[in-house]
């Protein structure tokens, strides 16, 4: 895990700019720092050190000096690519597995990207042809933001970088945040300045002569191969699963993996203390009986026990919500509803004390079926199937403008304007329904949910504790491979996620398997009904929605002043404060430790 960060075009004093957008990404790399600047381009990032720790440091450079790289993430197959350059006649000089970029450049132009394992920002200058490059992974694991303005063209692994720059203009985009409103999150390539614009994923981005074009090098679609059996889906399964595994447990510092006590990470953990060279290590994080979590440690421990782990628990007690808050959003950039941001932060935290990096089942539901929101499009047509899909949750882009949350967002907010992240959705799955309506509906997930929530709040929140999280399920030979999955092996018998829970048999407990799952969310409702009278409800009654997004005075207050919330409510209150937190931080420019004080 790195950050980079640059500027091109005539802008006078490069070094500053870059100074400026290093200031606050330095916990995205605090073991060093790289740059490259000339006449057209600066060029920065911030390193943590992950392999080749010693010679390791970037930019690196192809052997003619012409082609300069730097980049955030982890390219996985970099040994085999490397043995491949050397066969063409390619030096080397270090064990980093970024040297071998510039090379591939040179041997392959920009179709590099579509030979690389692994997840990425990278940046490219090609002084010969005067041309810029930005390219994203394909599953959008790591984060890319960029802007075009006059003054030139700006770029960085986080906005805050590209805003501390001061050369942004902070113009609202209102359909991004009746995004955030709808759904909890800003759909990529939206953010919520519209001079902001995040870089899509499996895309490249090019820069020649101030015309910029944005390509897609990878674009994965339903293809469901129905003569598949079974245990033709186990067997590919395996041989793919554990390649992503071994490959991701490249390292030269300590790793372990985060361990829910649920099957992706129980999966995860189990297959990596199985071809782990030392003794593993796992991370788990325990509520302490706060109602409505359920305790999983139980669980966690069998994997624990059962591969004789090294296993940290963290043990949540008591946290200063209000301040971590505002630190947390600072981080995240945008706004951000899903409130899992909270103890993810918590427990990479937990984890930094052991290890710099973390191993994450990030994925699985969305590959393999994990939602009970699916049920609909899959072959069980159960009542109880229905109820359960009718009573998804109120942010979310299933049937939200059916409910009434839209029209009190509607009543709240004047310019709020539901449906564009919907319509995204929308047009993928009737792209690919007429293949198979659950793999279909599932490649939503993965193109927008997946990308912009669970690894936009997974990258931020580790980085902010300064250590790497990798996705093995997540290997996009995995991702093509699900999508040709028939579904009937996805949802089966009523059981989610059958074909990995039936190869996970093989080294899980079945109790672990299959039981009630638990979301990796946070108790939101005890944290409002803790804090909203002596914190909350002082910073939104005086706060800048009223003044800056022209909330309806009264449809807040009524908030503020009831006793009692319901659970939508609850959901409305964490939303507004989180607009106003993001909006005192970011549009007042009040730093995010100050946020709570009078």
């Amino acid at each position: 895990m790195c950050g980079i960060y640059g500027v091109i075009g005539q802008v006078e004093n490069k070094k500053e700019i870059l100074k400026k957008m290093e200031s606050v990404q330095i916990h995205r790399g605090p073991d060093g720092e790289g740059h490259f600047i000339d006449d057209s381009v600066a060029l920065g990032m911030r390193r943590l050190s992950i392999i080749d720790v010693n010679n390791g440091d970037q930019p690196f450079y192809s052997k003619d000096k012409k082609v300069v790289v730097l980049c955030n993430g982890e390219i996985y197959n970099f040994k085999e690519l490397r043995n491949e350059l050397i066969e063409l006649g390619y030096q080397f000089e270090t064990g980093s597995d970024i040297e071998v970029l510039p090379h591939l450049y040179k041997e392959h132009g920009v179709d590099f990207v579509t030979k690389l394992n692994g997840m990425y920002a990278i940046s490219l200058w090609d002084m010969d042809s005067q041309t810029f490059y930005l390219f994203r992974d394909r599953l959008g694991i790591k984060p890319l933001y960029y802007s075009n303005l006059d003054e030139g063209f700006f770029y960085a692994s986080e906005m805050k970088s590209i805003i501390n720059t001061g050369y942004v203009e902070k113009e609202l985009d209102f359909e991004a945040l009746s995004s955030f409103l709808e759904i909890t999150y800003i759909p990529t390539p939206r953010t919520p300045f519209k001079s902001i614009k995040k870089l899509e994923s499996a895309s490249y981005l090019k820069l020649k002569s101030e015309k910029i074009e944005i390509i897609n090098y990878w674009d994965p679609q339903v293809k469901v191969d129905h003569s598949m059996t079974e245990q033709d889906c186990l067997d590919e399964l395996d041989e793919i699963l554990k390649d992503s595994i071994e490959h991701q447990l490249i390292s030269d510092v300590p790793l372990g993996s985060f361990l829910s006590g649920g099957v992706d990470s129980s999966l995860v953990t189990a297959l990596s203390a199985k071809s782990s060279y030392e003794k593993f290590s796992s991370f788990h994080m325990r509520w302490n009986n706060i109602e409505g979590k359920i305790d999983e440690s139980e669980f966690a421990q069998k994997v624990v026990d059962k591969y004789d782990l090294k296993n940290f628990t963290k043990n949540i007690t008591e946290i200063d919500i209000p301040n971590l808050l505002a630190k947390l959003i600072w981080h995240l950039d945008e706004p951000f509803g899903d409130a899992a941001f909270v103890p993810t932060y918590i427990l990479a935290e937990h984890a930094a004390e052991n290890v710099k990096v973390i191993l994450s089942g990030a994925g699985g539901d969305e590959l393999f079926g994990g939602y009970t929101r699916y049920k609909k499009y899959s072959k069980i047509k159960s009542l109880v199937g229905k109820v359960l899909y009718n009573k998804a949750p109120a942010f979310s882009y299933y049937d939200i403008n059916k409910g009434a949350y839209t029209r009190l967002w509607k009543n709240a907010f004047k310019w709020y304007k539901p449906g564009s992240a919907k319509n995204q959705f929308d047009s993928l799955y009737k792209e690919n329904k007429k293949e198979d309506k659950l793999n279909a509906y599932m490649l939503g997930d993965l193109k927008l949910y997946l990308q912009d929530n669970i690894l936009a709040l997974t990258d931020k929140m580790t980085s902010a504790a300064s250590i790497e999280c990798r996705v093995p399920l997540l290997d996009h030979r995995l991702v093509e491979f699900s999508l040709k999955v028939p579904s009937k092996y996805k949802i089966k018998d009523k059981e989610y996620k059958y074909i990995l829970k039936k190869y996970a048999e093989d080294y899980l407990d079945k109790d672990i398997l299959y039981r009630e799952k638990e979301g990796f969310g946070s108790p939101v409702w005890n944290w409002i009904d803790t804090y909203r009278f002596s914190h909350f409800n002082s910073l939104l009654e005086k706060g800048t929605i009223l003044e800056e997004l022209k909330i309806d005075t009264s449809f807040l207050m009524k908030l503020i002043n009831q006793k009692k919330l319901d659970y939508g409510e609850y959901w409305m209150y964490w939303h507004l404060l989180v607009l106003e937190i993001w909006t005192q931080i970011y549009i007042k420019e009040i730093p995010f430790h100050k946020v709570f004080k009078d």
